[in-house]
């Protein structure tokens, strides 16, 4: 069995760092975002609600980016260290 070296759990822990961050950023956006669509005709909130709500959309799509790109490093990293397993077998 090929041991597993510092690098490769460095990566791991930044592929994962990378989803927890933007699983975060995305839960605060959909927090932002429910909470501006709790106002209504009567009460519309503050003058800035559609500037709130636009940067809120756009803070979920980087978190989504994050996740993302941590599963992609997380996926590519665990396939080199298959093919590298299979090169020293």
């Amino acid at each position: 069995m090929t041991p597993v070296s510092r690098r490769d759990r460095q990566i791991d822990l930044g592929a994962l760092l990378l989803i927890v961050i933007g699983a975060a950023l995305y839960i605060v956006a959909a927090v932002q975002l429910h909470t501006i669509s709790l106002y209504s005709r009567t009460n519309p909130g503050p003058p800035g609600a559609l500037v709130a709500a636009d940067r809120a959309r756009y803070m979920s799509y980087a978190g989504v980016g994050l996740i993302a790109v941590g599963c992609v490093i997380g996926v590519v990293a665990a396939g080199l260290h298959a093919r590298r397993r299979r090169a020293t077998q």
